[in-house]
């Protein structure tokens, strides 16, 4: 990386510091791109040559842990391992050294974005990457047909959106994990049992 990108990068990062301050201490609509322009010391147009709207800088970190998910599917060799290696995965997220950050940065956004019910729509479209992006790691690794993957990576971003929409100290993650993957199960189960013939 050249020079002049370590310092976009470096004015990038003050402009997100700024803002996560501002929203934390303000709350999300009560704080303008003016104002968050101003405190990074640039003009408001300059602003927006690295970011497009506030909510891009509320979510520029967004898919910090859909990395680690898609490096997961890509190491296993069956279908049939992924959901308990994910299981392990979602439970070990706040003592797992290579996700702690990933998953603070997430944690963060999840407790800004429960704060702001306008942010809602902008949720919905993360979580959508996120299910996007697990389905085509499963097809890419060949591990099941496109409709399953799609299915699947539904079932397990759908953990990941429920886990976050509580903020939990480390202390209660594993349990609370532990009881929504009992749950999908439970429904597994109940729905095998319903007749589908017509």
């Amino acid at each position: 990386m050249g020079l002049r990108e370590r310092k976009k990068a470096l004015k990038r990062q003050e402009i997100v510091t700024v803002a996560i301050h501002l929203f934390d201490e303000k709350g999300f609509d009560n704080v303008t791109v003016a104002e968050i322009a101003k405190q990074a010391g640039i003009a408001p147009k300059t602003l927006f040559t690295y970011f497009k709207s506030k909510d891009d800088i509320m979510f520029h970190n967004e898919t910090a842990l859909l990395t680690s998910i898609r490096h997961l599917v890509q190491q296993q060799t069956s279908v049939a391992n992924l959901w308990p290696a994910f299981h392990q995965f979602a439970e070990d997220l706040p003592t797992n050294e290579a996700t702690q950050a990933a998953l603070q940065a997430t944690r963060r956004l999840m407790a800004n974005v429960n704060r702001t019910p306008e942010l809602n729509g902008r949720r919905l479209e993360m979580w959508a990457t996120y299910e996007a992006g697990v389905q085509a790691a499963l097809i890419e690794q060949r591990l099941t047909d496109s409709l399953t993957a799609q299915v699947l990576a539904h079932q397990m971003i759908l953990v990941l959106e429920i886990v976050f929409n509580a903020e939990l100290s480390d202390e209660l993650w594993q349990a609370r994990v532990t009881r929504i993957f009992n749950a999908t199960s439970q429904v597994a189960s109940l729905t095998n049992e319903v007749d589908m013939t017509i």
